[in-house]
């Protein structure tokens, strides 16, 4: 009683988590996993109905599609696992167009691999076409570590698909270029599945020596595969080996390599397909080779048949069948009884499509059977014809999809030499622009260079000839001082001693004599006034020439530009300010900042008044030039030659440029800079105005 309660109480809950599990959208879209267990779920061999299938594979679907479209493969290759296939197309065909447009090109080539496997038994021109398909898309995409493999295992499955269609030379093409590309991306593990189909390949071609040397160049790269498929793998190369010495008509070695396989521990447990393929196998070896009798090889064939029909696989019964037939005929001489064996052995052969058996069965009954010989052998041929005739439209097929996609690939190969073409073209255009470029940048920095190193040296040359006037002015003054020390000396002061002693004379005496001579030393002393007076206009005029030479420059280029332009300019500055104990640098500098910006009035203003000044404020200099022209948009205004040597030359004075314009009301240009200073910490200016005043 008690264990039927919590066999109960486990089946409600089971059947409650299978529904939370399966039904409740919500829940499932939180997992990171959801995808793959729907996908589980839809694929397993579990009573799942259809419809439920479906709808896992919907959900799936919608959710690898709006998150993990990397996820889309598996949609398709779950759906080819549920085995039905309307649903198997449904969603192919869903994860192709979707795949597409996301550009997912793993999904999409897989899904064409998927639909290739669906058509590979029953439509093999199909298959061959979707495999084409996928090898583009693989062509196509950048493949990292996860996918790189991928080529060569298609080449592997397109060779196997020729290998079908008795295609075994194109078979043996794909092979071997499927064995490169895994020799060259370091593959091992992938080149047993190669070597192996490259030997099956062989035995198409009756290559049969070359057949067994690629077989064991199989077996070395076993070890290299997933160790959980050694079992099978080192089982498969020897069943390989054993058929193809079968083939080749080496009956002994054949039978001697079946027998140990017969051996092998849990054969019948672990692949009892395989077994009773290798007992059929081994009945065949023994029957052609002599080395078993007639009830070894009926038992063996009993046994193979029994393990075939306990796992509901047909197709190896009708090999099963002609070779007891043959050994009815051979050893027991039982003719009726071969015949009937080789009767159900070509039943057999018809229910399960197995056309190569149903040949061989069918030659065999013309032999054994004499009386309806004529019919077989009609069935034979009809059945023979039929087959090549269908293998050439297939190989036919295979060649114009190959031909097709040759010339996809070509033009592929065109379109992208033509892109290498054009982006070449670009490119070297796109060089010689820079190059252009950097040879035109590189000319106007050299004639900028050039013009700055003419500047500099047109200022040097005024610098100099400023000193050099500078030096005469000096000369001059000393010049000036001598002559009036001479007429001080030589004039005035001789006089002066004369009238001294005339008058010191005198003092002493009253007469009338006396009188008039004082009166002849005043008008001598008046003489003497006048003639210092003189002097010292001279001497003020001198000095107010040389003090005032460079506000005279200044007047000169103003006279000259109003006389030429025929506008009214009126220069203001600060009479009792020693204009030329400025700096050299800062005279030459300023001077050409007046005139380049009178020649831009000029130019450009259509003014009638200018107004040129200079200011002192705080140690600085300032300098304004102000017109009532059209004036312009300064936010706006380009920076012709003229403004940037301005600029250029307002840098070299550590000053500040301010330009006020606005339209139709005139433009103000304000340049500052302050006055350099000397070492001991003092104005220069003020040092030299010092000296100025002292002299």
């Amino acid at each position: 009683m008690r264990l039927n309660t919590l066999l109960i109480i486990l089946l409600v809950v089971s059947k409650s988590f299978g529904k939370d599990f399966l039904f409740q959208n919500k829940q499932e879209s939180n997992q990171t996993d959801s995808v793959a267990v729907w996908l589980n779920v839809a694929q397993s061999k579990a009573n799942t109905s259809l419809e439920n299938k479906d709808r896992l594979l919907t959900k799936a679907f919608n959710e690898a599609r709006n998150h993990q479209p990397d996820l889309l493969y598996k949609i398709s290759e779950a759906a080819l696992r549920t085995g039905d296939s309307s649903l198997f197309r449904k969603y192919n065909r869903q994860v192709i167009a979707v795949s597409k447009k996301l550009k997912e090109y793993k999904s999409h080539a897989s899904a064409h691999w998927d639909l290739a496997i669906f058509f590979r038994r029953t439509i093999p021109d199909s298959a061959l076409y979707h495999y084409q398909e996928a090898q583009n898309v693989f062509t196509n995409m950048e493949l990292d570590s996860t996918n790189i493999h991928y080529p060569g295992n298609l080449l592997v499955s397109i060779g196997n698909l020729k290998d079908q269609v008795k295609d075994y030379v194109g078979a043996e093409k794909d092979h071997i270029e499927a064995i490169q590309y895994f020799n060259q991306i370091d593959r091992k593990d992938k080149l047993y599945r190669a070597y192996n189909s490259l030997a099956i390949a062989q035995n198409g071609l009756n290559k049969f020596n070359k057949a067994i040397e690629y077989h064991l160049k199989a077996r070395e790269y076993i070890k290299f595969g997933d160790k959980g498929s050694h079992f099978y793998n080192i089982l498969s190369n020897e069943n390989n080996i054993a058929s193809t010495y079968l083939r080749k008509g080496d009956f002994n070695k054949a039978f001697e390599l079946y027998e140990r396989l017969e051996k092998k521990d849990s054969l019948p447990f672990k692949r009892p397909a395989v077994y009773a393929k290798i007992l059929g196998s081994k009945a065949e070896a023994g029957l052609k080779s002599g080395l078993q009798n007639f009830d070894s090889i009926e038992a063996a064939l009993f046994k193979s048949n029994h393990i075939l029909d306990s796992i509901n696989d047909p197709y190896d019964k009708a090999r099963n069948y002609e070779f007891y037939a043959q050994a009815l005929a051979t050893l027991k001489k039982d003719t009726v009884r071969a015949i009937e064996q080789a009767r159900w052995g070509k039943a057999i052969a018809e229910q399960t499509n197995n056309n190569d058996r149903l040949l061989s069965t069918l030659k065999l009954l013309t032999t054994l059977d004499k009386q309806n010989s004529a019919a077989y052998a009609k069935d034979y041929f009809d059945l023979n014809e039929t087959l090549q005739q269908k293998e050439r439209e297939i190989q036919d097929k295979f060649a114009r999809i190959r031909m097709e996609t040759d010339e996809i690939l070509e033009e592929n190969e065109e379109l992208a030499r033509q892109k290498a073409i054009y982006g070449g073209i670009a490119i070297a255009l796109l060089v010689l622009g820079i190059a252009l470029f950097t040879i035109i940048s590189q000319r106007i920095s050299n004639q900028r260079l050039k013009f700055k190193q003419k500047q500099q040296e047109s200022n040097q040359e005024i610098y100099d000839l400023m000193l050099d006037q500078h030096g005469k002015i000096e000369e001059g003054k000393k010049s000036e001082q001598k002559r009036v020390s001479e007429e001080l000396h030589d004039g005035v002061l001789g006089q002066m001693l004369g009238l001294r002693l005339i008058l010191s004379g005198l003092n002493e005496r009253t007469d009338e004599g006396a009188m008039e001579q004082r009166g002849e030393m005043i008008e001598k002393l008046q003489e003497v006034e006048e003639e210092i007076r003189t002097i010292s206009h001279e001497l003020n005029a001198s000095a107010y020439e040389k003090v005032y030479n460079f506000i005279i420059s200044i007047q000169e280029l103003v006279k000259t530009v109003a006389n030429a332009s025929n506008i009214n300019i009126d220069f203001k500055y600060e009479k009792d300010h020693p204009w030329d104990s400025l700096p050299g640098e800062v005279k030459i500098n300023t001077y050409r900042m007046v005139q380049e910006c009178l020649q831009n009035c000029v130019k450009h203003a259509r003014c009638e008044n200018i107004v040129v000044s200079f200011e002192f404020a705080k140690k600085t200099l300032i300098l304004n030039v102000v017109d009532d022209g059209v004036g312009f948009d300064s936010s706006k205004g380009k920076k012709g030659i003229g403004l940037k040597n301005v600029i250029s030359r307002v840098k070299k004075l550590k000053g500040t440029l301010k330009i006020d314009s606005e339209p139709k009301r005139g433009t103000n240009v304000q340049i500052a800079f302050p006055l350099h200073m000397e070492t001991d910490g003092h104005l220069k200016t003020n040092v030299l105005r010092k000296t100025t005043q002292e002299v």
